[in-house]
């Protein structure tokens, strides 16, 4: 009897220290997934060069929008120094600088996939998908902006993907299904620490996302 109770005890002394289980967390995703069109939140980015021990830190907007596999997305970089926009739709990569009046246009072709290795992880991605493609460990709870969220460790299955991404992390805070912060590790050792803010999701609408670079913008095509 004295065993058991201890067992009981170890196990509600974890609860209290994890917050909760990773089933709960992977639940809260799949809710939130389900009928998730497109999200619009603030976002802080962190880049850490690691052979420079240096970080690189950004603020703009993120507007995401999401139907099945129609995946469009929006960052407004609003550094006056490196402002850009950023849009991803079809396979394709627009780069707009408007202090130099240049769009650059990029083919992703298959590695279109990264968009959703990078940005999209953890929004309207179900648990089923995750689990398919990410081995998944449940690492306690943390405390991001005042909110208690559950952090969990993802590693990509695929090798091909383990190229670009050795591993990634997602805080999901126990009063919603979608990420308040990611972060992602590169094999050369550098990371890239993504935290988003007053974030809403936004409505279903028959109007896609777009974005059209002003008249007179250059355009290049990059390979």
């Amino acid at each position: 009897m004295k065993r058991l109770l201890a067992v009981f005890a170890l196990v509600a002394f974890a609860r209290l220290a994890h917050g909760e289980t990773l089933p709960e967390v992977m639940a809260r995703i799949d809710a939130a997934a389900h009928g998730f069109t497109g999200m619009n939140a603030q976002m802080k980015k962190v880049s850490h060069t690691a052979v420079l021990d240096d970080d690189t830190t950004e603020t703009g907007r993120l507007q995401m929008q999401r139907r099945g596999k129609d995946v469009r997305a929006l960052l407004d970089f609003t550094a006056e120094k490196d402002k850009r926009i950023v849009f991803f739709a079809d396979k394709t990569a627009q780069i707009y600088y408007p202090n130099l009046q240049l769009v650059q246009i990029y083919d992703l072709g298959a590695q279109a996939k990264v968009l959703d290795q990078f940005i999209l992880l953890g929004f309207g991605t179900s648990a089923k998908e995750l689990e398919t493609g990410y081995k998944i460990e449940f690492s306690g709870s943390e405390t991001i902006d005042g909110k208690n969220a559950s952090r969990l460790v993802l590693e990509p299955k695929d090798a091909a993907t383990r190229e670009r991404l050795v591993k990634a992390e997602i805080w999901i805070p126990e009063d919603s299904g979608l990420p308040v912060q990611q972060k992602f590790y590169q094999k050369n050792g550098n990371f890239t620490l993504v935290k988003y803010s007053s974030l809403q999701p936004s409505p279903s609408s028959e109007k896609l996302l777009q974005f059209v670079p002003p008249p007179g913008t250059k355009t290049e095509h990059p390979r």
